[in-house]
């Protein structure tokens, strides 16, 4: 999306909360919903069947949950069978010309009382979710949205990759400054994973279309254990995690697909892994933030051609 938009979205996104709170021209649909239409009122109404492509925004205090500017624009079908709901706006799309704004207000103690199984902690009482929309265009049918979706697809990817590869080079640069500061010694894969190879074992290679069976344990750059396979604290102890490489789906965080390749059957290392070949900029848990950088110590206990059984589990060991 081009710079301009985001201004565009952010002055919507500042003008909606400060016109909540000081009890602004907001209109209220069937639902509940309050709302705000900013039009010229140059363009006709959308009718039942037309796809609305849209920017947005989608903001709780001043935290962004999401946005068209990372995702890329949305497109909604104006459907007459559509039932007004607080938690769908739907009543609101098909108001809306090309070229309006809209500012739509979700009210925490509304949706709560309306989601009986609870909303995310972060959504306090009281709390003003407030999503911007701006009509970028209108589509008769579902073969010009689709291929409207396919160019603005390929234009966030773009846009991804070229951001994935800044932070790459940024990880990689942590990583290497990391190692060399510990005298550590490694080698680089092919995608970027550095690999410190204590025994790069014997048997058959780790290569593409390979099943490999290892046995690890991952923690982040300070120290924190997050998973394993070896310490009974976690699910499975003892049992090694088995994917094949380089399948699609992949089975394995890409940096594993990545250094993992360095080794044969019977070796071990380390791998320290960039956050955009691990869990990238939204982490994964609790213990793995954004853009954190990972550390694996492994095992390929086994390298076969096809899936191995799965093991039973040992009916004599004490359970947790």
């Amino acid at each position: 999306m081009k710079k301009t938009s985001v201004v565009i979205l952010s002055a919507l996104a500042m003008f909606v909360l400060a016109a909540c709170n000081s009890g602004g021209s907001f209109k209220r649909a069937k639902t509940g919903l309050m709302y705000k239409i900013i039009s010229d009122k140059k363009n006709p109404v959308v009718k039942t069947g037309q796809i609305l492509k849209f920017e947005y925004q989608q903001k709780i205090r001043d935290s962004v949950l999401s946005s068209s500017a990372t995702t890329g624009p949305a497109y909604v079908v104006i459907d007459s069978a559509s039932i007004p709901d607080y938690n769908n706006p739907a009543e609101i799309f098909a108001m809306l010309r090309k070229g309006d704004s809209v500012v739509i207000v979700f009210e925490a103690d509304t949706l709560r009382k309306r989601n009986p199984q609870g909303l995310p902690p972060f959504i306090k009482a009281k709390d003003k979710i407030a999503l911007t929309m701006r009509v970028k265009d209108v589509f008769n049918n579902q073969d010009e949205a689709g291929k409207d979706r396919e160019v603005a697809f390929q234009e966030v990817r773009k846009k991804q990759e070229a951001e994935e590869e800044v932070q790459k080079q940024k990880d990689i640069k942590t990583l290497q400054d990391y190692v060399k500061s510990k005298g550590i010694t490694v080698q680089s894969a092919p995608k970027g994973t550095l690999v410190e190879i204590t025994n790069p074992g014997s048997g058959d290679n780790v290569d593409s279309g390979k099943f490999v069976s290892v046995m690890y344990t991952g923690q982040t750059m300070a120290g924190k254990v997050f998973d394993s396979s070896i310490d009974p604290k976690f699910q499975h102890p003892g049992q090694p995690y088995v994917f094949q490489i380089g399948s699609n789906p992949p089975g394995a965080i890409e940096g594993w697909d990545d250094g993992l390749r360095l080794f044969k059957k019977g070796g071990k290392g380390r791998l320290y892994i960039p956050s955009s070949l691990g869990y990238g900029k939204f982490g994964n848990g609790p213990d793995i933030k954004g853009d954190e950088n990972l550390i694996f110590d492994v095992e390929v206990v086994d390298v076969t051609a096809t899936r191995p059984a799965p093991q039973m589990p040992d009916t004599t060991a004490p359970r947790r």
